[in-house]
């Protein structure tokens, strides 16, 4: 008898904590309420991955038309209204600035005699020599005796070319930006056509863009900034007229705001020699090209 007294008291406790089980969804279902919260400075993408980890079960958080639509228990809606007052701030605004350079040096030295006859007497003719850009040297032996003579002339001629630019563009972090700017070179163009009647020549114009400029999307974390960048710088080319000299570039890069990173370049050298009738020299290029980048926060 005592036993099934005993079983019945269990059974009917049993049953209340099963009613208390399936009661307290109820209670916390009720006890959410629903709030929209206006944002300020940000956009949905941008707050709502953050803000969901941190809702309780059976709490909800959508958003429409720039407004979140928060389903939760009074304290996890305070919980969420902090936490997006620490993400919905301004952004910060930066200015970027990118600077590319080219730098073209020759040199050609040789030297070329002419023979007229037997040698005698010495004299020397001119030493001449040039400017910064381009200098040249030349030094000419003559010798000479009655009406025949043998002059040799040796030279060195270096030249230094320089050209490159800097564009800047403001930005906000997270944001991306594009500007290029450019010209269009003039390139002459002539068809011959054959038909029945002979060859037919057309002459016309065609526009080539050259192009120079940059595209950029930042990101700043406390005092230090990454950037995905791609850089174009195009030029004229030095081989034919029409042709396009480009230098193209794709990086990610990392540093401390205000501060100059270089983000690539090039160099190409070439060495050439040659000799005949009386002459001999060689020649030496070199071009080299570089790529710098930097990111200031605006007030």
């Amino acid at each position: 008898m005592a036993a099934a007294i005993g079983l019945a008291r269990v059974g009917a406790l049993g049953g209340l904590l099963l009613r208390l089980c399936l009661c307290l969804p109820a209670l916390a279902m009720a006890q959410q309420e629903m709030e929209i919260i206006a944002l300020r400075h940000r956009t949905l993408d941008q707050v709502l991955p953050t803000l969901q980890p941190l809702l309780e079960p059976g709490a909800t958080l959508s958003g429409m038309n720039d407004q979140l639509i928060l389903r939760a228990s009074p304290r996890n809606r305070q919980q969420i209204r902090q936490a997006l007052a620490a993400i919905d701030t301004p952004p910060r605004r930066l200015l970027i600035r990118v600077s590319q350079n080219r730098e073209v040096e020759g040199r050609d030295e040789g030297v070329a005699v002419v023979a007229g006859g037997d040698i005698g007497q010495t004299r020397w003719i001119g030493k001449p020599s040039g400017g910064m850009q381009e200098s040249k040297e030349s030094t000419r032996v003559e010798v000479r005796r009655g009406d025949a003579s043998v002059s040799a002339q040796a030279w060195d001629s270096r030249r230094t070319q320089a050209s490159g630019s800097m564009q800047t563009v403001q930005v906000v972090d997270g944001g991306r930006a594009l500007i290029e700017v450019g010209r269009s070179l003039p390139i002459p163009l002539r068809q011959v056509a054959i038909g029945p009647r002979g060859a037919v020549v057309s002459e016309s114009i065609v526009y080539r863009d050259l192009g120079q400029g940059f595209y950029a999307a930042p990101r700043v974390v406390g005092g230090r900034v990454t950037v995905d960048i791609s850089p174009r710088f195009d030029s004229p080319g030095e081989s034919a007229y029409g042709t396009v000299s480009t230098q193209l570039l794709t990086s990610t890069v990392s540093g401390r705001l205000g501060e100059w990173l270089e983000l690539g370049g090039s160099s190409q050298q070439a060495v050439g020699a040659g000799s005949g009738q009386g002459r001999s020299g060689n020649s030496q290029s070199l071009d080299q090209r570089s790529v710098w980048l930097q990111v200031e926060e605006l007030p």
